[in-house]
């Protein structure tokens, strides 16, 4: 259930945003062993003066999910996101910038108000 905003500067066309979506879906969902509907993603475009990284960022991708992945589940899920949006789409590897936002279940709130601790979750964390 992470949720992933992905913030660039405006002026890519759709199919190519609707594809950066997809590759940075699809490596979440294999690596982190997810149900294929498990889907939550905003892609944020700016004005190029309201987004500033330092050299040579151009794409960050921000991902909040539940605490409990190993290191090498990180380090796989950063690997296979670069892999992708480099294969699909010719972005250069080391113009994305990833970082993750880890929370306990107790800090969600999902299914009517409920605790993500409180529910029976399609899928493992501590993989």
């Amino acid at each position: 259930m992470p949720f992933t905003k992905i913030s660039l500067v405006k002026g890519n066309n759709k199919a190519f945003l609707e594809e950066f979506k997809k590759q940075v879906l699809e490596a979440i969902i294999y690596v982190l062993e997810l149900p294929s509907d498990d889907r939550n993603i905003l892609i944020m475009e700016y004005e190029k003066e309201l987004f500033e990284m330092k050299n040579p960022y151009k794409y960050l991708i921000e991902i909040s999910m539940f605490s409990g992945r190993t290191k090498e589940r990180k380090k796989l899920l950063f690997t296979n996101i670069v892999e992708r949006l480099h294969n699909k789409l010719n972005i250069e590897k080391e113009s994305i910038f990833i970082f993750l936002n880890e929370q306990p279940l107790s800090n969600w709130g999902v299914r009517g108000g409920k605790s993500a601790e409180e529910i029976n979750l399609d899928f493992k964390v501590d993989i």
